[in-house]
């Protein structure tokens, strides 16, 4: 065996199949989402030991994020050690730096046998973090759908606690909260927001950590729930949920930046809960008016999109400018649309499989399962059809042009193609989005200019709505500014 490890180290580069992975990974995500924005990104630090600490919504892709938009250092990942006690898939997890840790839950009745393979973790986590290597961990410990965060485990900060321990509370470990939030998870090409807040060490939580450990790893977690919860959407009741998002579309442009959206959709989840506890009749009565408006809507043949605009147009002329431009560009990227035209398939195949999946498992009453999802399906579809089709392409333009111009020219004129593949296949999707924008504004500009008088009593009652959201929003944060001015002075000396 020690022969056998020594011809591995010799032929297969360390790191290596860890910088395939992130390339792969880091060009997967950018291919299914669309706007990746990245608030935060120096709080991370450029050489200290980091434990990142995540929020869990989106099983698969949430790993794909972490490990690849955050930091240029290499990432190592906590995850439960179903995946690194796996035949082949946990012999690739090890190789790449995940750490297995046991949850209690997977092992019935014997607890011990869990509690000495979380020991063996923190054993192994340890030396990697003395290192002042980059560990991530999903402090939620599930990966779940639900609108709100749930409750944070205690091992994000237990991890960092044992390195700190062992190096004789010097080492400096940083432990970064890190909140995820989609526009529509399992919707191709839709927004992705990461917010990194500031980083969190043992001197924040106690004076003299070594003489408590139990209270620095409760002070630590309450922490990271409280702060990993302000960089989210936390929405308690999921009922509450469609009235936030409309309310919150009512305020702004769905084209804003993802930040803005995020804390836009934060303010009105935060005064909508408050107020649903204390004068639940407001809330019923928002509900009733945007039920009304979007009956209108439906009688009127309008959709919000189109009724919004103030400016029909103007806007009429920026879309069929945009349409022209983009349009051009996406005839002259059909080279993209062929390189990707199997790859793309199988993706969209996979995906609508796992959609028909999961719906009828919550027809059934099933709990869903994080790799029963459209976006994995679709993922690991992408990935099966570009393995299938990229090797054969470059394979048929290596022989055709090496059967007339030498196999030398083949080999070069085949490695730039290779080189081209995913580029060209980004730019073709990222133009398609540009074109089919612009169209989806042309088409709604066209129906408010055909019902102007329908669509324009249709902006007087938005606005009317408008008016009265903002005047319960801004009632909500005085007094919440007024509680918050009131306990500061109760709390004094």
């Amino acid at each position: 065996m020690p022969c056998l490890r020594g011809w591995y180290a010799l032929f297969v580069p360390r790191g290596w199949l860890y910088r395939f992975a992130r390339t792969l990974f880091d060009q997967t995500i950018r291919l299914y989402y669309g706007r990746i924005e990245v608030t935060g990104r120096d709080r991370v630090p450029a050489a200290d030991p980091v434990i990142l600490v995540a929020n869990h919504p989106n099983s698969v892709a949430d790993a794909c994020l972490v490990g690849t938009q955050i930091t240029e250092r290499r990432v190592n990942f906590i995850a439960k050690d179903t995946l690194t006690r796996a035949p082949v898939l946990g012999w690739l997890a090890r190789s790449v730096g995940v750490v297995g840790v046991a949850r209690p839950m997977e092992y019935g009745g014997d607890k011990e046998l869990a509690r000495e393979r979380n020991r063996r973790a923190v054993e192994t986590c340890v030396p990697r973090l003395l290192a002042g290597e980059v560990m991530a961990i999903f402090g939620e410990g599930i990966s779940t759908d639900a609108r709100h965060l749930h409750v944070i485990r205690r091992g994000a900060v237990r991890f960092g606690y044992a390195a700190e321990q062992a190096a004789g509370f010097r080492l400096g470990v940083a432990w970064v909260p890190v909140g995820i939030t989609y526009s529509a998870m399992q919707r191709f090409r839709s927004d992705v927001l990461i917010r990194i807040g500031a980083p969190l060490r043992l001197r924040d939580l106690h004076p003299d950590p070594a003489a408590g450990e139990a209270e620095v790893i409760e002070r630590g977690t309450e922490r990271l729930q409280r702060e990993i919860g302000d960089l989210v959407v936390n929405i308690e009741k999921e009922e509450l949920g469609g009235l936030i998002d409309r309310a919150a579309d009512l305020l702004g442009s769905p084209d804003a930046p993802m930040e803005s959206r995020v804390e836009r959709q934060q303010r009105v989840a935060r005064a909508l809960q408050q107020v649903n506890r204390t004068e639940p009749w407001r809330v019923a009565d928002l509900e009733t008016a945007l039920a009304r408006y979007d009956r209108r809507l439906l009688d009127a043949g309008l959709t919000d999109e189109a009724v919004r605009q103030r400016h029909p147009t103007l806007a009429l002329w920026l879309s069929i400018r945009g349409l022209l431009a983009h349009g051009t560009l996406l005839l002259l990227n059909r080279y993209g649309w062929i390189n990707s035209l199997l790859p793309r398939w199988t993706s969209y195949l996979l995906g609508g499989l796992a959609r028909r999946i999961e719906e009828s498992r919550k027809a059934d009453g099933g709990t869903r399962s994080p790799l029963v999802q459209q976006v994995a399906w679709s993922t690991y579809g992408g990935w099966l059809g570009a393995a299938i089709a990229l090797p054969a392409q470059i394979l048929i333009v290596f022989l055709w042009i090496s059967a007339g111009r030498g196999r030398t020219t083949g080999a070069v004129v085949a490695a730039i193609y290779a080189l081209t593949l995913i580029p060209s296949w980004r730019m073709y999707v990222e133009r398609r989005d540009l074109f089919q924008r612009h169209l989806g504004r042309m088409r709604e500009t066209l129906r408010f200019l055909r019902n102007t008088r329908g669509a324009l009593r249709l902006q007087a009652d938005r606005r009317r709505i408008a008016r009265a959201l903002r005047a319960l929003l801004a009632e909500h944060e005085a007094a919440a500014g007024a509680r918050g001015l009131e306990g500061r002075g109760t709390s004094g000396p």
